[in-house]
């Protein structure tokens, strides 16, 4: 299995709930493929750099995920006639982006686990 990186604007005016049912259409068919989402992120509405089929802001999406190469092939069926996304870019990650993501995702996990240790737990009164 490969590592990608997958850059998906959407558009702009959808309402977020609407955005969440393209982010989940996007990780089910990662997902029923037999791929891995590693790190998603909402990046938000922003102003495109130039307009793109008539639109000028788009809704930034970001994914991180493991895959067989046919699971990117059916993704871009699927950006191909899915209305709401207008631009996508699939990269496959080389040896050294994909040493850097690891360690970021160690980081991220061990700093969330410190959190969740550093919660104090209340200590049960006992009545006497």
């Amino acid at each position: 299995m490969n590592y990608y990186e997958n850059i998906v604007i959407i558009d702009a005016a959808l309402d977020e709930e609407n955005v969440d049912s393209a982010i989940k259409r996007i990780s089910d068919t990662i997902e029923g493929n037999t791929g891995q989402i590693l790190k998603q992120e909402k990046w938000g509405r922003r102003k495109l750099a130039y307009v793109i089929n008539k639109h000028e802001k788009g809704f930034y999406l970001f994914f991180v995920f493991k895959a067989p190469p046919t699971t990117v092939k059916l993704l871009e069926v699927l950006y191909k006639v899915y209305d709401p996304v207008f631009k996508y870019q699939v990269i496959r990650l080389g040896k050294k982006e994909i040493t850097v993501l690891e360690d970021s995702l160690r980081a991220a996990e061990a700093k969330q686990k410190e959190a969740a240790e550093a919660v104090p737990v209340e200590e049960e009164k006992t009545e006497g």
